[in-house]
């Protein structure tokens, strides 16, 4: 199986981050990557922002790495995502992370899955002006 990478970027200026996955997620890669995607987050200080989850080529991960990142999504979702989309090519993994994000965020109404990098950007457009964000 192709081992787990991920990165993530913060632009505060846009008041978003990006997030990429890739391969496959063991406990402690999951663990890692929800630390560095919760530090960028805590630099909201609880106020709205939004995230790219780009999860092209992640693979489905075990009941044990799917509880961590429901718990990473759950926490997320409490800090202040205001929107995040979903980008997978994945139809099984796009499924999972969606009952992940409605099982860890009761009422999960911030969650798009998108198809394209062009279409997150227009979706983030329409929630900058909805949350009366200025950058973009």
């Amino acid at each position: 199986m192709e081992a787990a990478r991920y990165t993530v970027k913060n632009e505060p200026s846009e008041r978003t981050i990006y997030i990429r996955m890739e391969g496959f997620f063991e406990e402690e890669e999951m663990r890692k990557f929800s630390k560095v995607a919760l530090e960028a987050t805590d630099t909201y200080g609880g106020q709205p922002h939004l995230v790219l989850a780009d999860m092209r080529g992640m693979q489905i991960a075990s009941i044990e790495v799917s509880k961590l990142f429901g718990e990473y999504i759950g926490s997320a979702r409490q800090k202040g995502v205001a929107c995040c989309a979903h980008l997978s090519t994945s139809t099984v993994q796009k499924l999972q992370a969606a009952r992940l994000a409605r099982e860890n965020s009761p009422g999960d109404d911030v969650t798009v899955n998108v198809v394209s990098i062009e279409e997150a950007h227009k979706l983030f457009g329409e929630a900058r002006r909805r949350l009366g964000f200025t950058a973009r």
